[in-house]
């Protein structure tokens, strides 16, 4: 269990069962986890290094989308691993342009 996700969490008034959810997801994906940690400490984003799945990192996510900005970007990381075909779909509806 990383203590600065679930300070962060409860400092933003997580409600409790939406709280373990998101704790259980970081648990069972210690590198997004630590690098959320790394975010949530420095409030930048990894560049160096940063956990790339299906060619985004959380950095590009923020990037593209003013809605995954912080910590959105890491929880779609983690869907993006365990669920690619629906973030994908997701990402790419979210993403359209012109």
């Amino acid at each position: 269990m990383n203590s600065i996700i679930k300070s962060f969490y409860e400092e933003n008034k997580i409600p409790g069962i939406l709280l373990k959810q998101k704790l259980l997801k970081f648990e069972k994906n210690e590198d997004v986890a630590s690098e959320f940690a790394y975010w949530i400490e420095k409030k930048a984003y990894k560049t160096d290094g940063a956990v790339c799945i299906e060619g985004y990192t959380a950095k590009k996510l923020s990037e593209e989308s003013q809605y995954l900005d912080g910590e959105g970007a890491f929880m779609m990381l983690i869907e993006l691993r365990e669920n690619p075909k629906k973030a994908l779909e997701q990402i790419a509806m979210g993403f359209k342009r012109k």
